[in-house]
């Protein structure tokens, strides 16, 4: 009997701390989920900021880039917020027409619209930034990255 109480102590103490690390790791990723990046430039693979940390050599052109866009995003990303919000009070308008929901809901498109033609520009202004060498690199990385069981198994299904 005395054999087994030293190795039941070691295994609790492996048991503990996998324990501590898995609940660590579990903490992290709650955090990241409730704590998205929403900084102008970041976001999906081939976001500027994505792209600067793969190239970090590429840095300072790719800064420039999101310095170009990033008035004019943040401006856009407040008017979608307007909008949304307009929609909310009309909903919530006691004197409720479908009529009025429904351009609302045109308005929140257009600023949406809007929104996404200029984060398209400044990323394509960003990779425009790359060699061809770079860009293929990228691509490759990015299948790589889409190939991944991890990424097959996160990824959301239809049905």
């Amino acid at each position: 009997m005395d054999e087994t109480r030293p190795r039941r102590s070691w295994l609790l103490i492996v048991s503990l701390c996998l324990n501590l690390a898995l609940n660590g790791g579990i903490a992290v990723a709650v955090y990241r989920l409730a704590h998205p990046d929403m900084s102008v430039g970041g976001g999906g693979p081939l976001s500027p900021k994505s792209v600067m940390a793969a190239f970090p050599d590429r840095q300072p052109a790719i800064a420039q880039v999101i310095a170009a866009h990033q008035a004019k995003i943040l401006e856009l990303r407040r008017a979608a917020a307007v909008a949304r919000r307009d929609a909310f009070r009309e909903l919530a308008d006691p004197d409720y027409a479908p009529q009025k929901m429904a351009a609302a809901f045109k308005t929140v498109a257009a600023a949406d619209a809007a929104l996404e033609v200029e984060s398209i520009g400044m990323m394509n202004d960003s990779l425009a930034t790359l060699t061809p060498a770079e860009r293929q690199a990228l691509v490759d990385r990015v299948r790589k990255r889409n190939r991944s069981w991890f990424f097959h198994m996160m990824r959301r299904r239809n049905g």
